[in-house]
């Protein structure tokens, strides 16, 4: 449980970080663009080492930033904040489904577009087809009537008459001057005959040149027609593509907005479990009031007075908890990254992988090492009055302890191990300070 939770938390962690990275990564990117396009102005060594250095500085602060956002989460339902991660996760999917479903509509409307021009090529050759069709038609009605001229003509040259009667039969006139009024031009039947004969290769050879083009015409409709089958297929299956691309934006909307409701939901549990954690903490710095109130007063006044001239209490009044020194998380308030509630962080986290050794800051009482609410396995230390003040230190999530409650111990004793119990996602020390009863940032006693 607790490490699906510290993966879930390192989910919503690694949002930021790539987002700061990736902004990073932009910025140089173009940097080193310009450094190319620009060859006079190449850069120095120094140049090359203050890249990197910048660029480990925005590492190990994109990697702060996600270790306190897990301090952030640590006190939070694994279920609001693997809903939290998820609803990310889905805005990012959605981004890339909708780009999608807008590219398979486009490829749909491109589709149909294509499917019109092809229609209106086929309508365009069908009709030529059909008014070739049509001209053929006509030649071989005209040319059954030529045919049918030379024919007559031919016979009636043959009977050996002087050709009247033929040009009677060419013009339908029952009287031999009547055609001769009409056609005072024409010489003979014999001109008549050559010019039929003229129209009926002139009509051949136009019907050849007409069947090359319809046999061409009907090859290209034959390459139309499959093509428009081709892409009524292809329509079909882009707007398949296109209606479950809908159907997954749709899904994401649907999980996104469930999601949404389900946070929303526990948002008032969340607040109350909150505000419990903020009374249980106060109840443990009351504890710690109560443990310096209870010196008598005239003890206390005897060793401000006697303290007091010392100095004050500063830097190095305190030493490092840990060996390694690498804090992950600040005191100070923070601000929920889900739900945006503001809170104290009443101390300071220090890196410490799971049983790595912690130590007393100072010398001192200890007087409990026991189990608190949200702060797992404790170690708290009086450490007395330093310079007038009484000083105490708790030390929290460890796995286990090296001390028990009444034992005294030295600076730099071990007094447990670190490790991730309470309210904690991962292997790691927070480090209270209290100072006359009040907590205060650890930072400003330790070196």
């Amino acid at each position: 449980m607790i490490a699906g939770t510290r993966r879930l938390i390192l989910t919503v962690a690694a949002i930021l970080v790539v987002a700061v990275m990736s902004g990073y990564a932009v910025g140089a990117a173009t940097a080193v663009s310009g450094s190319q396009l620009a060859a006079a102005d190449k850069p120095s060594s120094d140049d090359y080492q203050d890249q990197i250095d910048k660029t480990e500085r925005e590492r190990e602060a994109a990697a702060r930033r996600s270790e306190e956002l897990e301090t952030a989460l640590e006190t939070t339902d694994a279920k609001i904040v693997e809903a939290d991660a998820k609803l990310r996760e889905l805005q990012g999917q959605l981004e890339t489904a909708q780009a999608e479903l807008e590219a398979a509509n486009q490829k749909v409307e491109a589709a149909i577009v294509e499917q019109g021009i092809v229609a209106d090529k086929l309508e365009a050759a069908t009709a030529q087809d059909e008014a070739i069709t049509e001209q053929v038609e006509e030649d071989a009605e005209r040319t059954a009537e030529l045919e049918l001229l030379v024919a007559a003509i031919a016979r009636e040259t043959y009977k050996g008459g002087d050709g009247s009667s033929s040009l009677d039969i060419v013009f339908g006139s029952s009287d031999t001057r009547e055609v001769v009024d009409e056609f005072t031009a024409q010489d003979s039947a014999a001109r008549v005959q050559a010019h039929t004969l003229a129209e009926l290769d002139e009509i051949a050879a136009g019907n050849r040149h007409r069947g090359e083009r319809q046999a061409a015409v009907r090859e290209y409709i034959a390459e139309l027609k499959a093509q428009a089958d081709a892409l009524v297929v292809e329509l079909e299956g882009l707007r398949d593509i296109a209606e479950d691309k809908k159907t997954a934006v749709q899904g994401l909307l649907d999980e996104q907005e469930e999601l949404r409701r389900y946070l929303e939901s526990q948002r008032e549990a969340f607040i109350r479990q909150q505000e419990e954690n903020e009374r249980l903490q106060e109840r443990l710095r009351s504890k710690v009031l109560d443990l310096v109130e209870k010196k008598s007063a005239a003890e206390e006044r005897e060793r401000r007075a006697a303290l007091a001239a010392q100095g004050r209490l500063g830097k190095g009044t305190l030493a490092y908890p840990t060996k390694n020194v690498y804090i992950t998380s600040n005191f100070g308030y923070r601000v929920h990254p889900i739900y945006g509630y503001r809170k104290l962080h009443a101390g300071t986290d220090f890196r410490a992988y799971c049983g790595t050794p912690i130590y007393a800051a100072a010398s001192g009482k200890v007087e409990w090492a026991t189990w608190q609410p949200g702060y797992g396995n404790q170690v708290l230390i009086d450490h007395g009055y330093v310079n007038g003040k009484s000083v105490i230190t708790n030390y929290n999530h460890l796995s286990r302890f090296a001390v028990s409650s009444g034992q005294t111990v030295a600076r730099g004793d071990v007094v447990g191990y670190s490790g991730n119990t309470g309210s904690s996602t991962a292997c790691h020390l927070h480090f209270e300070v209290y100072i006359d009863g009040v907590v205060k940032n650890p930072m400003g006693y330790l070196p």
